[in-house]
């Protein structure tokens, strides 16, 4: 595990809250959207790690982030991680996400793991709270999935007791995860797996509206908005035109709080020399997911569908959007 580059700032960095995360290139766009949403809505100012698979993250994505931490006035660093033939590629999920294991030895002090395809709402750092009055002895504090905390560990992966993608790390040692993952055969998800079965049995649980998934979500209630929107599966807002969002900025869906935050982005960025790198990583984004023919990508296909059929699919959308009814809630643009 190796330092890399920092981005300092002149004030004290060491009492601020902490946020981590780790990402390969393909989601340096997404990462710099999350990271202004953060900054946006913080009540505090907080200090940022980001985290890398040896090899994944390049040095021009590294130096652009840089920069976007430095006009935002987040104190960050690097960190290179050794990779592992354990850290295996799962449908649309990329060994990057076992990063969190490695980011979580590593970092004892308490902070708060944010998976790169989240978006922060006013109230998000108020976990922070919870993760100082947890301890080792807990493990973690997470987001109860629905209303079950006594989910077994051995469920599928939507009915597991929490996701892993929002993880408060109190203070304190961590539990050993890599005898269990040489024990453990291949399942789905296996890193959300391995992180229920070690800490389901002892998390501090908080409310769902700390890491709200969009497959369980409708539309937004602007009366009592989550605290962070958690966009799994294979397809994410970043992949739709942006031409073809006015179907879901009418129905509200959850995918408009990441288009919010993205607005709220590049208007931060007006007249800085930032803009057009910015630009062509929102391009380069665009495409950033994994062709597969499974059901569960079929989101994605159809939104590379609607990117190479350029001005044909707009009446496309339009045609599809007769059948909203049977589309899978909080997922698709047709609504």
């Amino acid at each position: 595990m190796t330092a890399q580059k920092q981005v300092a700032l002149s004030e004290d960095t060491s009492e601020l809250h902490r946020v981590v995360c780790a990402i390969d290139t393909n989601m340096v766009f997404p990462l710099a959207v999350l990271v202004s949403s953060m900054s946006q809505s913080a009540t505090k100012p907080f200090r940022l790690t980001v985290g890398y698979l040896d090899g994944t993250l390049s040095e021009a994505a590294r130096d652009y982030l840089a920069t976007i931490f430095a006009h935002l006035r987040i104190a960050a660093d690097f960190l290179n991680l050794e990779n592992d033939t354990r850290f295996i590629t799962q449908g649309h999920i990329s060994p990057t996400t076992f990063a969190k294991f490695l980011l979580g030895d590593a970092i004892s002090d308490q902070h708060l793991w944010l998976d790169a395809d989240t978006v922060a709402l006013p109230g998000w750092d108020g976990i922070f709270d919870d993760i100082a009055s947890a301890s080792s002895t807990e493990g973690l504090v997470v987001a109860l999935r629905g209303n079950d905390a006594s989910a077994s560990a051995s469920a599928d992966p939507p009915h597991l007791p929490f996701n892993a993608g929002v993880l408060g790390w109190p203070q304190g040692a961590r539990r050993d995860w890599q005898a269990p993952l040489a024990a453990l055969g291949v399942v789905d998800t296996q890193e959300q797996y391995l992180f229920n079965l070690l800490y389901s049995q002892t998390a501090t649980w908080v409310s769902e509206r700390f890491n709200t998934l969009t497959y369980r979500l409708d539309r937004l209630n602007r009366s009592e908005l989550p605290y962070i929107v958690h966009y799994a599966g294979p397809h994410k807002p970043w992949h739709l035109v942006p031409k073809l969002r006015h179907s879901c900025l009418r129905h509200d869906c959850p995918w408009v709080a990441w288009f919010e935050a993205e607005d709220a982005f590049f208007i931060s960025l007006s007249n800085t020399e930032l803009l057009a790198p910015t630009r062509r990583y929102q391009e380069s984004a665009l495409s950033s997911g994994r062709l597969q023919w499974g059901r569960d990508s079929s989101g994605y296909r159809l939104l590379r569908l609607l990117q190479w059929l350029g001005p044909l699919a707009k009446p496309l959308v339009g045609l599809l959007s007769l059948g909203r009814r049977w589309i899978p809630r909080g997922t698709h643009p047709l609504h």
